[in-house]
């Protein structure tokens, strides 16, 4: 083996060990979200105050949390470390850069799907690629759910980090076939109905972060060295935090599924 090739996938090595790196980072600063340093009691008693037809004072608990100020939340100021490794990343060549847009059937109670869309950063090596994925996803709240008359307007999830895919066949041109294994962090944020007061505060919107995990299959209608189209579908896990941004306990935002299909589109760089 020349000294050429051997510089050429060692290159290509260090190339894929900065894409996992900055992965790793966004998967943590999507999940995590900043907590409050307020205890507020449990989300399912903010929603129903929250409610048009609720009757008493739209007030919760606001108890400062005495453990908050022995909590490191140094990773609040460390945004600008994942942005900066992720535009030397985004300047490399021979990246492939895609957009993915689709919709979801859900196997909870709590939504009716929109629309959701994604951005695409990777690199292939032969079978195998590692990408990048962020996006936003909408949804609304189905009207038979327990959340649909303290929930205003739509509830948006901010999505992002790493898919693996596997092509079996991957000399094929048309019709290329692979599977897909993802892992995330999620951050879904709504507006209350009615605000809620919480002490000194006025309580407007919330969120709450977490975990997608995600396995599927695609296939490339065309797939050459410059250009890609394709569809795919993937059955998704959505994990939530156990507080939320404003510092209720979560008791109403259970693990789910869903099931998702998405077309592709994308260029080589």
């Amino acid at each position: 083996m020349s000294n050429r090739v051997i510089i050429a996938r060692m290159y290509h090595v260090y190339r894929m060990y900065k894409l996992v790196l900055v992965s790793t980072v966004l998967i943590f600063l999507v999940s995590c979200t900043t907590s409050s340093p307020y205890n507020r009691g449990p989300l399912s008693e903010g929603m129903d105050k929250s409610r048009d037809d609720y009757e008493g004072e739209r007030e919760v608990e606001s108890e400062y949390d005495d453990d908050y100020d022995d909590e490191d939340h140094s990773q609040d100021q460390d945004d600008s470390a994942g942005t900066a490794e992720s535009g030397v990343v985004l300047t490399d060549e021979g990246f492939y850069l895609g957009a993915r847009g689709g919709n979801s059937w859900y196997g909870a109670p709590y939504f009716d799907s929109l629309f959701d869309t994604e951005l695409l950063l990777g690199t292939r090596e032969n079978t195998t690629e590692f990408l990048l994925f962020g996006g936003i996803k909408a949804v609304e709240a189905k009207p038979e759910s327990d959340i649909a008359d303290s929930v205003d307007g739509g509830v948006v999830f901010f999505r992002g980090g790493l898919e693996v895919r596997y092509y079996p066949i991957s000399q094929l041109r048309f019709f290329s076939p692979y599977i897909l294994g993802q892992i995330g962090g999620l951050y879904m944020y709504w507006s209350f109905k009615n605000p809620i007061s919480a002490g000194t505060d006025t309580i407007f919107n919330d969120a709450v972060g977490g975990l997608i995990l995600a396995t599927g299959a695609g296939i490339h209608l065309i797939d050459t060295e410059a250009f890609r189209l394709g569809c795919a579908v993937i059955p998704e896990v959505h994990l939530f935090t156990s507080e939320t941004h404003q510092g209720f306990q979560n008791d109403v935002f259970d693990a789910y599924g869903t099931l998702r299909w998405a077309i592709e589109a994308g260029i080589t760089m």
